[in-house]
């Protein structure tokens, strides 16, 4: 396992805190073509489409084939986060799922996921589109079963919706995850 940091003094920080890890300071030119699995968060957030999808291509070129990378965005703390399943075939990109996770230390609404949405997702938020479509259904899941709980909450609601649509995997929410398959 390799892990990346652009900044040079977060790399020696956590060199110090976690020598196990192998970290360098960089970017993705530190990787030939020979990772399985690239996770990247709170990148492409402030990138336009765009540069989102370049970021995408970039990223699963130093992929090995079927190799995969996890790219998307948390809240400040890491308790709600959401992150796109890319995995390279061939030459190419292919979007298997988003996935949505959640601690529950801030409570659960599905809406709680639409600020940490991969930015190429964030502005579609709108009637119509699939995404929209999804949380709605989703906030009427949980209106339905939610408990006090938060963590309560998003598995009734999850189980709630995977029975409501077949592109909703919830085999994962024990551990505060929701799979949406692409």
């Amino acid at each position: 396992m390799l892990g990346l940091e652009q900044d040079a003094s977060r790399v020696a920080t956590a060199s110090l805190a976690y020598p196990s890890l192998t970290l360098v300071a960089g970017g993705l030119e530190q990787l030939r073509g020979e990772a399985l699995v690239v996770r990247i968060a709170n990148v492409g957030r402030g990138l336009s489409r765009d540069a989102a999808a370049e970021l995408h291509e970039r990223v699963v070129a130093t992929l090995v084939d079927g190799g995969v990378c996890l790219e998307g965005s948390t809240d400040l703390e890491g308790h709600v986060s959401t992150f796109w399943v890319l995995r390279r075939r061939g030459g190419s990109v292919r979007r298997e799922a988003l996935v949505f996770h959640t601690d529950g230390a801030r409570g659960f609404s599905p809406w709680l996921f639409r600020d940490v949405l991969p930015r190429d997702l964030r502005r579609d938020v709108r009637p119509g589109t699939a995404v929209h479509q999804l949380l709605t259904g989703w906030t009427t899941s949980w209106e339905r079963c939610r408990t006090g709980a938060a963590l309560e909450s998003f598995e009734a609601s999850v189980r709630a919706l995977a029975e409501l649509r077949p592109d909703v995997d919830a085999h994962l929410i024990g551990d505060g995850f929701c799979v949406w398959q692409q």
